[in-house]
C-alpha cells in the first residue's frame, strides 16, 4: 500500500509545460489525424488543393459538422482577416486550441466527478502525466474530441446517479431537465463525431434509464435534445455535401439527406470493407491495446475497489463493445484513459512505491517515441518543400505515412499512387509509394520525367537502397523514426529529401 505525496503546484506546472511542448512537436501518429481534419477543411475553407479521403466523397461516412464546429472558426478567422500564416503555423494553432480545450474539460470533469480531494488529485495527476494525454489527446483525431464529449456525458450521468442514490430529499427532488437536454445534444454530437460513441455509454446509461423512468418529463426533454441536435447536424451535413437542392425539391425523400453515422454504420458492418483496413482478433483491445495505453498503470487498474463506479462501468462498456468490432486500433481506446485513471487503486497491499516510478519511465519513453520521433519528419519535410517556392516539383514519398498535402498550401497539387500517371498540369505531384518494393520506386523515379525537379523523400536508413550518385541530398531531419520498416542491422534515425540528378 502506498500513499501519493504530491506537490500539486509543482506537478501541475510541469504537466502544463509538457502539454504545450508536445502539442508543438511534429510527430505524426496516424494518417487520420490529418486526413479526417485539416486535409478536408483546408480544401473547403482555404481553397487548398488536397487529397480528400474516401469518407468525405460519395455516400460520406464522416460528418463535416463536428469539424466545422471545432476548427471552422479558426480557419474562417484566418481567411476573413487575411492573416498570413503558413499551413504549419495553422496546424500548430489548431492543436493548441485542442490542447487548451482538452486541458480545461478534462480537469473540470475529473474534479467534479470524484468525491474527495485525494481522488481528484490522483485522477488528474495520472491523467496529466500519461503520454496519451500529452501526445495523442493533442493531435487532431476524432478520438481526441470523443474523449471530451465522453467525459462530459459521464459527468452528467454520474450526477444523475448521485441524485438517485442520495438520502437527502432535497437532492432527490432536484430538477435535472437542463442536464438531460445537454446530454441528448452531446450524445448526438458524439455519434456524428464517431459512430462508436455509444459503446462507452451502454453500461453507465442504466442510471440514465432509471432516472428517465421516474422522471418522464425529463426523459422527453432528453429525447428532444437528441432529436434537435441530430436534425441540425443532418441538415448541416446535407448542406455542406451539396445535397440541399434535392431536399428542397423533395423534402420528404429521406434518401436526399446526408446521414453520415448511418453511412458509416452500413460501411463498417460489411466485413469486406473492414478487411481493407485490417482485421484484428477480438482480444486485441484488451490484451494488446490496453497494456500499450496504461503500461505499468495496468497494475493499479486491476482492483475490485472501483468496479461499481460510473467511470469503471464506462471503461468496461467501451472495452467489451468495441472488442466486438473486428477492426481495433489503439486510438479507439484513447477516451478511456482519464476514466481508467479515476480507478487506479493504491490501497492494495502488494502495490509498492517503486511501481509509480515505472509509470513515469514508461510515459517519458512513450512521449519521446510517439510525441517526437514517430514519423516526425513528414510535416517538416512538407514545410521545407513549400519554402523552396519553385514553379513545381514531383515528390516521391517512400516508407513514410501518407503526406498530408494541405501542409504545402498549394492550390494545384495532386496525390497519386505508384501505378497512376502524373498530371503535368499540376504544380506539385505527390507520388505516395507507401511501403512498396524498392524496384517499384525506382520505376516511378525513372518514369515521371524531368520537366520539373524530382525529389525522393524517404527515411535515411531506407536511402541506402538507392544509388547515392543519382541524387543530391538537400535536407534532412533527425527526429524521425519509421516503426513499420525497422532494420536493426541498418538502423538510423532521420528523414531525408534527395533531389534526383
Amino acid at each position: 500500500m502506498i500513499k501519493l505525496n504530491l506537490n500539486w503546484r509543482t506537478f501541475y506546472l510541469f504537466t502544463i509545460i509538457f502539454r504545450f511542448v508536445f502539442t508543438l512537436s511534429d510527430s505524426y501518429i496516424h494518417p487520420d489525424e490529418h486526413f479526417q481534419s485539416l486535409e478536408v477543411l483546408s480544401n473547403r475553407i482555404l481553397d487548398y488543393s488536397t487529397n480528400i479521403p474516401w469518407e468525405f466523397h460519395e455516400s460520406p461516412a464522416r460528418s463535416l459538422a463536428p469539424l466545422y464546429l471545432l476548427y471552422g472558426p479558426l480557419l474562417y478567422f484566418i481567411k476573413f482577416f487575411n492573416i498570413n500564416l503558413t499551413p504549419l503555423q495553422i496546424w500548430y494553432f489548431a492543436r493548441l486550441q485542442l490542447c487548451i480545450l482538452s486541458w480545461i474539460v478534462t480537469d473540470f470533469c475529473l474534479y467534479w466527478m470524484l468525491p474527495s480531494k485525494h481522488e481528484r488529485i490522483k485522477a488528474i495527476f495520472f491523467t496529466s502525466t500519461s503520454y496519451i494525454t500529452l501526445v495523442y489527446q493533442n493531435h487532431l483525431f476524432s478520438n481526441s474530441v470523443e474523449t471530451l464529449l465522453l467525459l462530459i456525458v459521464i459527468l452528467l450521468i454520474d450526477d444523475l446517479r448521485y441524485v438517485q442514490e442520495s438520502q437527502d430529499d432535497d437532492v432527490k427532488n432536484m430538477n435535472k431537465s437542463t442536464s438531460l437536454f445537454y446530454m441528448g445534444v452531446l450524445i448526438s454530437l458524439g455519434i456524428f463525431n464517431r459512430v462508436t460513441f455509444p459503446a462507452f455509454l451502454i453500461l453507465p446509461s442504466w442510471f440514465l434509464v432509471k432516472y428517465v423512468f421516474t422522471h418522464l418529463k425529463s426523459g422527453i426533454i432528453f429525447v428532444f435534445g437528441f432529436v434537435l441536435s441530430t436534425t441540425i447536424l443532418i441538415l448541416i451535413d446535407t448542406f455542406l455535401f451539396g445535397n440541399f437542392n434535392q431536399v428542397f425539391s423533395n423534402p420528404f425523400d429521406i434518401s436526399n439527406y446526408v446521414i453520415t453515422p448511418l453511412n458509416n454504420l452500413l460501411y463498417n458492418t460489411n466485413y469486406d470493407n473492414l478487411s481493407q483496413h485490417g482485421i484484428h482478433p477480438f482480444y486485441t483491445h484488451i490484451l494488446v491495446n490496453l497494456p500499450q495505453i496504461l503500461g505499468p498503470g495496468l497494475i493499479f487498474f486491476i482492483s475490485k475497489t472501483y468496479i461499481k463506479t460510473t467511470p469503471f462501468l464506462s471503461v468496461i462498456s467501451g472495452l467489451l463493445f468495441l472488442s466486438v468490432i473486428p477492426h481495433q486500433e489503439l486510438r479507439f481506446l484513447v477516451p478511456l484513459l482519464p476514466l481508467m485513471c479515476c480507478c487506479f487503486d493504491f490501497t492494495m497491499k502488494w502495490v509498492q512505491s517503486w511501481m509509480v516510478y515505472t509509470w513515469y519511465l514508461f510515459n517519458i519513453a512513450m512521449c519521446l517515441l510517439m510525441g517526437v520521433f514517430h514519423q516526425g519528419g513528414v510535416v517538416p519535410a512538407l514545410d521545407y518543400l513549400k519554402s523552396i517556392d519553385e514553379d513545381g516539383s514531383v515528390q516521391v514519398w517512400w516508407r513514410t505515412y501518407s503526406p498530408p498535402s494541405w501542409i504545402l498550401g498549394s492550390n494545384s497539387t495532386e496525390t497519386i499512387r505508384v501505378n497512376d500517371s502524373v498530371d503535368v498540369r499540376k504544380s506539385v505531384n505527390i507520388v505516395d509509394c507507401m511501403g512498396v518494393d524498392v524496384y517499384e520506386v525506382e520505376r516511378v523515379l525513372g518514369s515521371v520525367g524531368r520537366s520539373k525537379p524530382v525529389y525522393l523523400i524517404t527515411p535515411i536508413a531506407s536511402f541506402h537502397n538507392f544509388n547515392a550518385s543519382d541524387f543530391i541530398p538537400v535536407w534532412n531531419y533527425t527526429f524521425h523514426v519509421d516503426l513499420d520498416h525497422i532494420d536493426f542491422s541498418n538502423f538510423e534515425l532521420g528523414l531525408g529529401i534527395y533531389r534526383l540528378i
